[in-house]
């Protein structure tokens, strides 16, 4: 049980430490900062994953540990409503949980359109999200932690892999992200296994709760959960698991050196920008791989907010061949590219 907890520590100082070496992350003027407590926010749903960090914080906290105290664990829960009284069930239960724990529980109820064109995935998963902002800058939290593992990173790897991804996709969940000024979202269990999850919970004799939603092999991350990931595991590797964790860090380090010089490139490259607007020099964009090139792109999409939802491969390699010849391409979502001689004009038309 002990060792179950020393894994959130570290994994919870790792957290920290990524925060606290962010490119303009306030914390880099305090040094040390990573080490203090803060106050922290828990989103719990009542699962296996998030009640064993749950139970792991608050022994954090009540032990002589100065990472998390037990006045600044706030728990966090938003009731969908969408399996009825067993949600209702389930978020009454971890009242009394957090009742007994003497931790503070906020829970909040929405009903959301269950439509059939609804797309529920992404609602609930806004929804979740602007509750957890919500609630932390209420409660004055720096940080919301969320309870993804091992077998999720593993999961969401495949799930991009099925999908069509490059390799900014294979590095899967991120262990930190920053969500406003001033808070992050931070995943402690990212290196723990769902197995070691339950034996902590069965070693500590903590209950949690079953989402039957989770067995709906109608969602393509449950199939992939419940069916490819065991396939792989049986019939070709059944350390398959950790084979993907390490393909998402190799994934994390390629990526970081790539955006450096995309950042580069990028600025080499423009000539001038507004809000609608950017322009570019096409003969120093010719002067770097194509890769790097189509990076760029990404990275202007970016930085303008514009909708990348519709942007394939093919859209984006069209804009590469359009630095090198052609005169006008048009792009989803009203975006408007045009060569002239060695200038590039991205724009989004009105």
């Amino acid at each position: 049980m002990n060792q179950f907890i020393q894994a959130v520590k570290r994994g919870l100082l790792t957290c920290r430490k990524r925060i606290q070496n962010a490119p303009n992350s306030a914390s880099n003027s305090h040094p040390g900062h990573h080490t203090s407590a803060q106050r922290l926010l828990l989103a719990v749903s009542g699962g296996a994953d998030s009640m064993a960090l749950l139970r792991a914080l608050e022994c954090l906290a009540r032990s002589s540990e100065t990472l998390v105290s037990p006045e600044e664990l706030v728990v966090a829960h938003l009731n969908h409503g969408l399996r009825g009284t067993d949600s209702d069930r389930d978020a009454e239960w971890l009242k009394q949980e957090c009742q007994r724990l003497s931790i503070p529980c906020i829970t909040e109820k929405q009903e959301l359109n269950q439509g059939p064109d609804s797309g529920l995935e992404e609602q609930c998963r806004k929804a979740r999200y602007d509750f957890l902002i919500r609630v932390a800058t209420a409660e004055q939290c720096s940080q919301i932690a969320v309870a993804h593992t091992l077998d999720d990173q593993a999961e969401t790897v495949l799930h991009h892999i099925v999908r069509g991804t490059g390799i900014t996709g294979l590095r899967g969940i991120p262990q930190t992200r920053a969500l406003q000024q001033g808070l992050h979202l931070i995943r402690p269990l990212l290196q723990i296994s769902r197995e070691e999850v339950l034996v902590f919970l069965n070693a500590c004799g903590q209950e949690f709760r079953h989402d039957a939603s989770n067995s709906d092999t109608s969602f393509t991350r449950n199939r992939i959960r419940h069916q490819l990931l065991p396939l792989l595991k049986k019939e070709f590797n059944p350390n398959v698991v950790q084979s993907l964790q390490r393909l998402s860090l190799q994934a994390e380090e390629v990526t970081g050196v790539i955006n450096s010089q995309v950042d580069q490139l990028l600025t080499a490259a423009t000539l001038d920008r507004n809000q609608e607007t950017w322009r570019l020099d096409c003969l120093v964009l010719n002067d770097s791989s194509d890769y790097l090139v189509r990076q760029t792109f990404l990275k202007i999409w970016q930085e303008m907010n514009w909708s990348r939802k519709r942007m394939g491969f093919d859209h984006w390699q069209r804009l590469l061949e359009l630095t090198q010849t052609g005169q006008k391409l048009n792009l989803p979502d009203q975006i408007e590219a045009e060569r002239r001689d060695r200038l590039l004009i991205l724009r989004k038309l009105k």
